[in-house]
């Protein structure tokens, strides 16, 4: 396999509340020989600003897209938002040459031509890797884990380049490929976890969150694998006020998080101690 070679843009999740995927993306990458170089002075994928002022959220991702494309690299990104605004921001300026110009006069110093574009790791790893590679590399199956894949509402959607906006498969691909008993969970697998109401309406998040778990519960699942920060947020820690008397709550991990565990690393190297509700009980059926 050719070698690798990404730059990484971690993003503000993955260095605050989200250090476990973090960790996981970094150590996962490493181990399979691919290379990620952290952008350079990184700054906020421009989410924030993003409905008040869309040309400063393309020109705050186009930044850091520079730093990428000034290198020849293409971008990795964990983060379901910063994944979408970059990809937004790559996608649009390689399409429309006069927001490519006006984007090129905000930032000043550094320029874009739209030649770079933008992955998510599990793209990475089904896609770039392959699944192949993978599944030669476990040396822990994760047989015993029954694995509800959730993707969330972002990484499909508005559609990528690498999977389908409805029925997204590359992370049940991924967890069949590690040794998991993968959960027909569609379609709730692309539902919304109430991440973006929860300042504004606990209750309807809280109840969005429990429909998942209860979905995913439901069709058999012990566990189930995620890929954004918000949804984390919701289905870790948020798990148990969105859970009823007498309901069980279900671990959740990063997809990360699982591949490393089935190439043999330590739960410690990967950030398992740092999951609200332990998977202690669903990881010992593994041993």
């Amino acid at each position: 396999m050719s070698p690798l070679r990404y730059a990484y843009y971690p993003g503000c999740s993955l260095t605050t509340s989200a250090k476990e995927y973090d960790r996981s993306v970094r150590a996962v990458f490493d181990a399979l020989g691919v290379e990620l170089l952290e952008i350079e002075g990184w700054n906020c994928c421009g989410a924030t600003p993003a409905s008040q002022n869309e040309l400063l959220m393309y020109a705050l991702s186009g930044r850091n897209l520079a730093w990428a494309e000034a290198r020849g690299l293409d971008v990795v990104a964990p983060c379901s938002e910063c994944f979408k605004n970059l990809n937004k921001t790559a996608q649009a300026v390689r399409s429309d040459p006069h927001l490519r110009a006006e984007v090129n006069a905000v930032l000043g110093d550094v320029s874009l031509t739209g030649k770079v574009r933008v992955k998510h790791p599990l793209e990475v790893l089904v896609r770039d890797v392959g699944l192949e590679e993978i599944r030669r590399r476990v040396t822990r199956p994760l047989a015993g884990l029954k694995i509800a894949p959730y993707y969330g509402c972002l990484i499909t959607r508005p559609r990528n380049e690498f999977d389908s906006p409805e029925n997204p498969t590359a992370m049940d691909e991924l967890m069949a490929a590690l040794g998991a008993e993968v959960v027909d969970y569609f379609p709730y697998k692309t539902h919304c976890c109430g991440g973006a109401l929860l300042l504004s309406n606990k209750r309807i998040a809280l109840g969005m969150t429990r429909d998942l778990v209860l979905k995913a519960q439901q069709r058999g699942a012990n566990s189930m694998a995620l890929a954004c920060p918000m949804c984390d947020m919701m289905l870790d820690p948020y798990q148990g006020p969105a859970l009823r008397a007498g309901e069980k709550p279900l671990p959740t991990f990063y997809f990360t998080q699982l591949v490393g565990l089935a190439l043999g690393m330590n739960p410690d190297q990967l950030g398992f101690a740092d999951r609200v509700v332990s998977p202690r009980e669903v990881l010992a059926a593994l041993s």
